[in-house]
């Protein structure tokens, strides 16, 4: 039972298949398509800040096709799957907020994990879409990120805007 004035179920099952959509939009390819399909699932005034090796904020709809096209050309994302981890959703009304892992494993190549972190989400309801307003993605601080540096190091060589 909820209390009053809070999500319900409805509400709250609507922010988690958006989620699972951003981890199925970052296992898509590189096409413009795909990049695009990925900046619909946030409102065009959304945020998306990366704090890994790098500590950036993507601002609005071509800041988010930069970080998408910036993961699909630098990362070898081709060859990773994104998964869910624990997630937990609250808020009410048009306001919510999601606190969730994320987890990345090898698809190809190799077996086990790439990655793993946390997600920090708000997200806004209009004319009864939810779409997330500002995401925040922090790398778990106990896995060695500096296996991305030579990724990082190779950005200007690698990157390719769909």
């Amino acid at each position: 039972m909820s209390d009053a004035g809070s999500l319900g179920v409805t509400d709250r099952f609507a922010i988690f298949e958006q989620l699972h959509a951003h981890q199925r939009a970052i296992d898509a390819d590189a096409s413009l398509a795909s990049a695009m399909a990925y900046v619909d699932l946030y409102w065009p005034e959304a945020t998306f800040t990366v704090h890994d090796l790098r500590h950036v904020t993507f601002e609005g709809q071509s800041g988010l096709k930069q970080l998408y096209d910036y993961a699909h050309s630098v990362f070898p994302l081709e060859k990773w799957w994104h998964d869910l981890g624990p997630v937990a959703i609250t808020g009410a009304g048009h306001e919510a907020r999601a606190e969730w892992r994320w987890i990345v494993n090898w698809r190809s190549e190799r077996e086990g994990v790439v990655s793993t972190g946390r997600y920090g989400d708000r997200f806004q309801k209009r004319s009864g879409v939810w779409k997330c307003l500002e995401r925040t993605s922090t790398v778990d601080p106990n896995w060695p990120a500096a296996l991305f540096q030579p990724f990082i190091d190779r950005e200007e060589e690698t990157f390719r805007a769909s």
